[in-house]
């Protein structure tokens, strides 16, 4: 039997593919798998990579999917080109009821303010700094719909602050927001703008930090813009140190928290 030149032809070309990828896989020393079994260990990684596909669309189904389902994303999808929502909300077959925090903030102390937060799930402290004042603003608008409140990390509050969401006022290491002009702590200063900002309804105490762009934890003052200094009540460059002067963290501390 004579076979056709074209098919002799396709044939010394797989061949000679298939030699090259083997040499390629002996001659190489970062996979094990493709060095002990040339050509044939690079079906390994076959499965491998459509994995998440096969999970997707196989093993899960359209609501099973965390943080977002598969419905929730098709649905963000499909708008965000429009810029539009046609008034239609996010798919779902799960119950969206809010869950409320267990722990009423002020009850221990019987202070006047005693308020349970509306939500067991919170926004953390994220800067304006380390995120940007779109995401910011974003995020207290998120905590607005969602009845949680908007951790706006160490310093005064920010117009990006200020579009519905609760707060929660964090005294940080700079005592920014709480800073009088010699540096020290000033206790007038988060009064007045505790009283003059509806939204914030609790305080944290951050008692040191930990990794920063800087030396130990101390965040340099060139990372404070403009607009964050202004909010803080304080000059570009004032640094942020790396724990609290006038309280020392210590255990009796720690049992009060």
């Amino acid at each position: 039997m004579v076979w056709p030149m074209t098919v002799v032809t396709v044939i010394v070309v797989v061949l000679v593919v298939l030699v090259v990828l083997a040499l390629v896989d002996v001659c190489q020393s970062r996979h094990a798998v493709r060095r002990n079994h040339p050509v044939i260990g690079r079906l390994r990684y076959v499965p491998e990579k459509i994995g998440p596909e096969l999970r997707q669309y196989i093993v899960t189904d359209n609501d099973e999917e965390r943080p977002f389902s598969r419905h929730q994303r098709r649905w963000v999808y499909s708008t965000a080109g429009s810029g539009s929502t046609n008034g239609d909300q996010p798919p779902t077959d799960h119950d969206e009821s809010r869950l409320p925090c267990r722990k009423t903030i002020g009850e221990w102390r019987d202070r006047e303010y005693v308020f349970q937060p509306g939500s067991v799930v919170n926004i953390s402290a994220m800067s304006v700094g380390s995120l940007s004042g779109v995401d910011v603003e974003a995020l207290n608008r998120g905590a607005a719909l969602a009845g949680c409140l908007h951790n706006m990390v160490e310093g005064g509050v920010s117009r990006h602050h200020r579009h519905g969401g609760d707060l929660k006022f964090q005294l940080g290491t700079g005592y920014f927001g709480a800073r009088a002009a010699d540096g020290s702590f000033d206790l007038d200063r988060p009064v007045e703008l505790v009283q003059a900002t509806s939204s914030i309804k609790a305080m944290e105490i951050k008692l040191s930090q930990g990794a920063k762009p800087g030396l130990g934890g101390r965040l340099p003052a060139a990372k404070a813009t403009p607009e964050i200094a202004d909010a803080r009540g304080v000059s570009t460059r004032v640094a942020t140190p790396t724990r609290l002067g006038r309280w020392r963290p210590d255990r009796s501390t720690a049992r009060r928290e």
